[in-house]
């Protein structure tokens, strides 16, 4: 006879979340790896490309795995509603800010003789065309998310209509 090890949901329940927790610091880390190397430190992208690897590989496998399985992407209630704006809308500033201390520190100089009315007219069109393109990717993932949904939905009440 086997001898199984029954542990308590309420452990296997902290372990995931610790796990989880883990999973996101350490996303978040290597986002900001390459953010340094790329922006502060002027490394090649050779430098940093396995951390870009890791990142998007394990962005694309969360997603996927979170679509096939039919579970929702931005989570459950009235917020995940508001989720696709908001990190759209968060994404465009992020694209923007690093995107205008790069060009102000390359540029300073043309940005002074033309005035600062070009410098805001491309900081504002670089926030509208980030925060679009994002927020499309998004709306896309959300609209292919759901369209998984009604599709698991539908087999199910196929399934419980054959018993």
């Amino acid at each position: 006879m086997k001898k199984q090890n029954l542990q308590d949901e309420r452990v296997v329940a902290q372990r995931r979340k610790i796990n989880s927790e883990a999973y996101g610091i350490l996303m978040i880390a290597l986002l900001f790896s390459m953010l340094i190397q790329q922006y502060l430190l002027n490394a090649p992208f050779k430098q940093y490309a396995v951390e870009f690897i890791c990142f998007l590989c394990m962005s694309f496998y969360v997603i996927i795995r979170y679509m096939t399985l039919g579970l929702n992407i931005y989570g459950e209630g009235k917020r995940a509603k508001a989720i696709p704006i908001v990190n759209s809308i968060v994404a465009g500033i992020v694209v923007t800010v690093i995107n205008g201390v790069l060009n102000y520190t390359q540029y300073a100089a043309q940005y002074r003789e033309a005035g600062i009315g070009y410098f805001i007219a491309v900081l504002a069109i670089t926030f509208i065309s980030a925060t679009v393109l994002s927020f499309v990717v998004l709306f896309g993932l959300d609209y292919l998310n759901k369209k998984k949904q009604s599709k698991i939905q539908k087999q199910l009440d196929e399934k419980e209509q054959e018993e």
